[in-house]
């Protein structure tokens, strides 16, 4: 009779087990189908994912995460979305929303108070600010860089490369994150002027958007005829105004003889290819500085799949965490290695760089 008891307190207790490990296996495959619902659209500004700045580096991420993970370009999986106009941002937001996108990505501080109202209003969804901080809500993240870090470096490296003792700097709009590279860009010419006992002129001007590459022309054009040897643009697409002018200067010279460019956001050396007067190939993009938006976005991406969306957090990528840097482009070795010199610095807390 107790050997019954037994028995039947076995069968009891096995019969429990079985229906708790049954109910656990929906829970388990819930989970995951949660987290490998990662849908990412990218809504960029107006200037689409091929402006050879920030959007196309981010898109690029977008695409990396993509491909590493199986996912489809497209609505199950990831795409962008481009607004023909400022006015046009909400709407596009909405359009990405109405597509069951579960991560909104967004670039550039002009997007941002779309992306916070949409944040409000889709409190299930997940939106990411790039090159922006965000106010703090359990769904929003914003990506911020220390652009006045890339900035510093690219007035060490003009400071020591200029022979007229004239560099410009052309700017998009007037903002925080612009007066960033202005502050960071000017102390570093000011640091190295007075290093090398020189006089170096910084003449700065903006264009009042970042797609008039026309204006950026103008301005670059008029900079170069007052005798700056290098101009250091970050006007995002209005930048390419700035090349144009370079190698209309530029093309008309022998190859000896040539103004510079600097890049910013994506490596923009191949926008300074040129032939010299006499036909020889040459490139005046100096040096670029590089924000890592790309790696950023995959991360961020990467996290989310795993169900730690950092919502609520203002992410900061510099030269410490390798969020920016300078690439050596056509900086002489001995400019270069002071550059990174000035880099190391930066990262030990030996030089402080001014945000504005």
């Amino acid at each position: 009779m107790k050997l019954n008891k037994k028995f039947n307190l076995l069968l009891i207790t096995s019969a429990i087990f079985l229906i708790a490990s049954a109910c656990s296996k929906p829970n388990h495959e819930e989970t995951t189908s949660k987290n490998a619902d990662n849908h990412i659209a990218l809504i960029s500004d107006i200037n689409g994912i091929k402006d050879n700045s920030l959007n196309q580096s981010v898109w690029n991420g977008l695409k990396d995460y993509g491909t590493k993970n199986d996912l489809p370009e497209g609505n199950k999986g990831y795409d962008y979305f481009v607004p023909k106009d400022p006015k046009d941002y909400q709407a596009t937001i909405d359009e990405a929303l109405d597509k069951n996108f579960s991560t909104i990505i967004s670039v550039g501080y002009t997007l941002k108070p779309n992306i916070i109202k949409a944040a409000k209003n889709n409190p299930k969804k997940n939106f990411v600010v790039i090159d922006a901080p965000t106010p703090k809500l359990k769904n929003l993240t914003g990506v911020s860089f220390k652009n006045q870090e890339g900035a510093y470096l690219a007035g060490v490296a003009a400071a020591y490369t200029t022979k007229s003792q004239t560099v410009g700097l052309v700017l998009g709009q007037n903002s925080k994150e612009m007066a960033s590279f202005k502050a960071g860009f000017i102390q570093g010419v000011r640091t190295t002027n007075h290093k090398l006992h020189k006089h170096i002129k910084v003449v700065s001007q903006t264009v009042g958007n970042f797609s008039d590459a026309n204006k950026a022309h103008d301005i670059a054009q008029e900079m170069y005829g007052k005798k700056a040897d290098i101009i250091f643009q970050a006007a995002g697409k209005s930048g390419r105004g700035v090349f144009k002018a370079a190698q209309e200067i530029n093309q008309a010279q022998p190859v000896g003889h040539k103004v510079w460019v600097i890049g910013s956001d994506e490596d923009q050396t191949q926008l300074g290819d040129y032939f010299a007067k006499g036909g020889q190939p040459s490139n005046f993009t100096l040096t670029s500085v590089i924000k890592s938006a790309d790696l950023a976005v995959e991360d961020i991406a990467t996290q989310t799949a795993k169900g730690k969306f950092p919502g609520g957090k203002n992410l900061s990528y510099g030269l410490k965490n390798k969020g920016i840097s300078l690439v050596q482009g056509n900086l002489s070795y001995h400019t270069w290695i002071k550059v990174q010199k000035a880099r190391q610095k930066i990262i030990d807390g030996k030089i402080k760089v001014d945000k504005d």
